[in-house]
């Protein structure tokens, strides 16, 4: 190795470093003059140190330093990461008042699944199923209204735009054998539904039979007395809409 060229320093207690000598097995190394000047030295540093000036030995050391940055390659930072906004591209880092925001959004836009109400349609392509003893199918209530039949006849027609409720019909005579029909005009019914009705109060039960006709905005209800004599009842019947397709 050869030395390096003598020059005055400009302090005689600093050393003056030196170029390390291109035959030097690394770069990482310093040659550097001592007080005693020009007296050669070739120092290699320690892992993440830098050369600080040490006044007890009066000369120049390697000092480690703590690591103030984050490892690109994966690391844990001790304090808060603070973003300069929200992400605007795919993959950008989320800042807490985006997740949050995000957050909010879905939970008033979902179905919690302990319960809770829907304000559009439920489309499913699956099965849905009532699995526990107690559980049930069908409309809660807010669902359903009842409409009482003018009087005079059974025949008289009613109006009720609910999916379920109950109609109670006049008293009217309905002779033996007999038959009669009257009109539930009821916007939510579709011709291609299903419209179930049960006598469920009022009058003789199993002395009747029903049967429904459903059209678009109505359903044409018959009643028929299959006893072999005159009934004089108000019948309370409960109904509820089914939604069917033909295909």
């Amino acid at each position: 190795m050869s030395n390096c060229t003598p020059c005055t320093p400009a302090n005689d207690e600093l050393p003056i470093f030196c170029d390390p000598n291109p035959a030097t097995d690394t770069a990482k190394r310093l040659l550097v003059e001592d007080e005693a000047f020009c007296q050669k030295a070739l120092t290699s540093p320690t892992a993440k140190s830098w050369l600080i000036w040490d006044n007890t030995d009066n000369r120049i050391e390697w000092e480690p330093y703590a690591i103030t940055f984050v490892n690109k390659t994966g690391d844990t930072m001790t304090g808060p990461l603070i973003l300069s906004g929200d992400p605007t591209t795919a993959l950008g880092a989320a800042t807490k008042q985006y997740v949050d925001a995000a957050s909010s959004s879905l939970t008033s836009s979902k179905v919690s699944k302990a319960g809770d109400t829907m304000t559009g349609p439920l489309t499913t392509n699956s099965t849905i199923l009532a699995t526990g003893n107690s559980s049930k199918i069908g409309y809660n209530t807010g669902a359903g209204g009842s409409i009482t039949q003018g009087a005079g006849s059974k025949a008289n027609s009613v109006t009720l735009n609910r999916p379920t409720g109950i109609i109670v019909t006049d008293n009217a005579a309905l002779n033996a054998a007999t038959a009669v029909t009257f009109s539930l005009s009821n916007s939510v019914i579709e011709a291609t539904d299903i419209v179930v009705v049960s006598h469920i109060s009022g009058g003789t039960l199993g002395s009747y039979n029903f049967a429904v006709a459903p059209a678009a905005g109505n359903a044409n209800i018959t009643i028929r007395n299959i006893t072999a004599g005159n009934l004089s009842e108000a019948l309370t019947l409960r109904f509820i809409v089914l939604k069917s397709v033909n295909a």
